[in-house]
């Protein structure tokens, strides 16, 4: 978040934001899951759809939040701002978060997906190894990630969300180590967490790579869309096996 926090468990999530005064404001709120509705959702596979597009709806939501603390002072909505809000009977917000979540997922498909793939086709004339070809996609993917992760940190307001991010991870480790959260407690651990999601990437990943080593029978117009769809579900495992 925005000079904050967000953690969420189970059907609830908190957000701390330190004002400009330098109060801190928390809010808790409810979140509950479309699988808790429809058994359907929580079948594997899609329930890491569910779950992935849902941590998104959360996400977007808490950063406009902890945004609404340091906008400039309040515009007089315009005309068309007016209108588009009569015509979505007031859910404008809901309907342009939306957007933005479809809009951040295309992105991220077409980016860390889709490119790589693409870019990899390429080199068909030059290889007709598919197991080499798998791999330079595997490490196009990586490294754009990797790029991507290291151009955003030079941003200002994203290396301030990078510091609270690594708060967050020492304070779960304190957390889960059972000490009392103390800042004193807090700095002595890690700021590496185990379930990190942007950490877990990297191993989504690279695992991706083996997982299509062989040729498969399904499209290749399929293939980056299996990835993400996996990652929830492959984290389980791999976090089930960590613990025993």
């Amino acid at each position: 978040m925005i000079e904050g926090v967000m953690m969420k468990n189970k059907d609830k999530y908190a957000v701390a934001v330190r004002k400009l005064s330098g109060e801190i404001e928390v809010e808790v709120s409810k979140c509950q899951s479309i699988s808790d509705k429809v058994p359907f959702f929580r079948l594997p596979i899609i329930r890491g759809v569910v779950n992935f597009v849902e941590s998104m709806v959360v996400g977007v939501k808490t950063l406009t939040y902890s945004a609404s603390f340091y906008e400039d002072e309040e515009e007089e909505p315009t005309k068309m701002n007016q209108a588009l809000d009569k015509l979505l009977k007031g859910k404008t917000e809901d309907v342009m978060m939306g957007v933005t979540v479809c809009f951040s997922m295309l992105l991220a498909i077409a980016l860390f997906m889709v490119a790589p793939y693409f870019a990899t086709r390429l080199l068909e004339r030059f290889s007709t190894s598919e197991t080499m070809l798998v791999i330079v996609e595997g490490m196009l993917r990586i490294g754009i990630f990797l790029l991507y992760v290291a151009l955003i940190s030079q941003m200002k307001d994203m290396k301030r969300v990078f510091m609270y991010h690594g708060a967050e991870h020492k304070t779960i480790n304190c957390l889960e180590h059972g000490e009392e959260l103390t800042v004193e407690n807090v700095k002595k651990y890690s700021r590496i967490h185990k379930r990190c999601g942007t950490s877990f990437l990297l191993i989504v990943m690279i695992i991706s790579m083996i997982f299509f080593f062989q040729k498969s029978p399904i499209l290749p117009t399929l293939r980056f869309l299996i990835t993400p769809i996996l990652w929830r579900d492959l984290r389980e495992l791999i976090l089930t096996a960590r613990e025993r």
